[in-house]
């Protein structure tokens, strides 16, 4: 078996092999933006990657990760120095190009592994055309608890040291688990506290509580520094936790995805009758 689970790290030959057990193909989709004075810009990318690579290095042959996208929709962080951001049509059209020569080569089960919050609908635009245009089975995940805390349960909550608010963007988590994966990028002493976003009824911007509004506003009309979080209170061990809790359930949605079927489509334009008069 091939040990190898990063998609450009193989020959054309290793990737024809590699279809036939039909691993689960991840895309990586980031950004490169502001995250406060003590996070560097590339956090989003790190973190994702990450958990992509470390889902594949357990599966062992189940799981094959591409090379990451980097850049986002960003156009809100623009005030700050740094930020790249990418047209949203065209982020839709290059993400499920990118996807849809896969399928063309033969993977049936393909992820699109988003780590940047503003990606998330154009991760859920992009997976939607792939199937559209091939019929394989795509979708898109948000592994990132700043954006869905889902896979980081029951550790978030349960270790979790900030109130509401103190999670959102830099802040507690992110910081937290870059304090795990690269320390060396971390500069706590520059980190604060900073949490101005806005908080009303149905809208709010941190766990526990749902939001019913999904909106965004420009940045620079919420934060400062970049924070909208508390990154002071984050630990290694926080970290950690979080690391192998999202790994774990990671896991878990990973073999569930590769389970599902690849069903035949229906006309239900034409009657039963129409078909038997069809079929003679």
């Amino acid at each position: 078996m091939n040990d190898k689970y990063c998609y450009d790290e193989m020959t054309w030959p290793e990737i024809r092999d590699v279809i036939r057990n039909q691993p689960v193909l991840l895309l990586p989709f980031g950004a490169v933006e502001d995250h406060g004075p003590h996070l560097p810009l590339n956090t989003d990318n790190i973190i994702v990657v990450a958990i992509c690579q470390e889902a594949a290095r357990r599966l062992k042959g189940e799981v094959l990760v591409m090379p990451a996208i980097a850049y986002g929709l960003d156009e809100h962080h623009m005030d700050f120095p740094g930020t790249i951001s990418v047209d949203m049509q065209t982020l839709i059209q290059f993400v499920s190009d990118v996807v849809i020569s896969t399928a063309r080569h033969g993977f049936t089960h393909i992820l699109i592994v988003n780590g940047h919050g503003s990606n998330a609908s154009i991760a859920d635009l992009a997976a939607r055309r792939v199937v559209l245009e091939t019929g394989v089975v795509c979708a898109a995940v948000n592994p990132n608890a700043a954006i869905d805390p889902t896979l980081a349960e029951p550790t978030l909550s349960k270790m979790r040291k900030s109130q509401p608010g103190g999670i959102a963007h830099a802040g507690e988590y992110e910081t937290a688990m870059m304090l795990h994966l690269r320390p060396e990028l971390v500069d706590m002493d520059r980190a604060l506290k900073e949490q101005s976003q806005l908080k009303i009824e149905y809208f709010n911007w941190d766990h526990p509580e749902p939001s019913a509004v999904a909106w965004q506003d420009w940045w620079s009309r919420m934060s400062e520094s970049g924070v909208c979080g508390d990154p002071t209170l984050a630990t290694v061990e926080f970290g950690e936790a979080l690391f192998e809790t999202t790994v774990e359930n990671f896991i878990r949605l990973l073999r569930a995805f590769r389970t599902l079927p690849i069903r035949s489509r229906q006309d239900m334009h034409e009657t039963p009758s129409d078909q038997k008069t069809q079929g003679g």
